[in-house]
């Protein structure tokens, strides 16, 4: 690819623009860069190393309480893992519309609410937070306005391993209930299910804190 061609797909590229982010991304990768250089050049800003664990680990197929937003995830999966996928999923609309609110947001997930009628929340990066070499993971319902997003935990894997950890608390709580029978009852294979995934996010951090060990001793 000519440098002419690539500094023109820089120049379109746009958040608002999904399609326009991938033509870069792809563009990046056939040029020979990695994820992490990928998501620097589309962004401006370095993205902590549970961003690069977590594509690792297979995203969709880890079976988290999550659903994964399009940016930065599809832009992070190189054509020889499937992506970036051409088209966005539904909650392109969430994220066009923060963006429009406080472009400094990015949102990352969208966790389902355990309580019936209450909103699903969003979790998200600030690349100002980001710029300063911090994962800071900041929470807004999925209805809120961008200003009412608050930081909740020091990354994103701390929220999922909060999350995981409450739910399978949760799930055994209702399990030990003495009216737990018939239909709709949790059983032992949803608690043990529940355990295990909250193994998996335990295992996505030691991974990022061995990545991290490794780093500072090559420094």
């Amino acid at each position: 690819m000519t440098d002419d061609v690539l500094e023109r797909l820089r120049a379109e590229a746009s958040r608002d623009d999904y399609g326009s982010m991938v033509r870069l991304a792809e563009a990046l990768y056939r040029d020979g860069l990695g994820p992490r250089e990928v998501l620097r050049a589309c962004y401006g800003v370095d993205f902590p190393e549970e961003v690069f664990v977590l594509v690792g680990g297979g995203l969709w197929r880890l079976g988290l309480l999550a659903r994964f937003t399009n940016q930065p995830w599809q832009l992070a999966l190189p054509p020889d893992r499937g992506g970036p996928q051409e088209t966005p999923n539904s909650l392109v609309d969430v994220e066009l519309r923060l963006l429009t609110e406080d472009p400094d947001l990015l949102p990352l997930l969208r966790i389902p609410s355990a309580v019936l009628g209450r909103d699903d929340r969003l979790v998200c990066y600030r690349l100002s937070e980001l710029r300063a070499g911090r994962s800071t993971a900041f929470r807004l319902f999925r209805t809120g306005a961008a200003h009412s997003a608050l930081a909740c935990e020091d990354s994103v894997l701390d929220v999922l391993h909060k999350e995981h950890a409450e739910s399978a608390r949760e799930l055994e709580r209702q399990q030990e209930n003495p009216s737990n029978w018939g239909a709709g009852s949790v059983d032992d294979d949803e608690v043990e299910e529940a355990y295990e995934s909250l193994e998996r996010v335990r295992e996505l951090q030691r991974q990022v804190a061995e990545r991290q060990a490794a780093g500072r001793q090559r420094d």
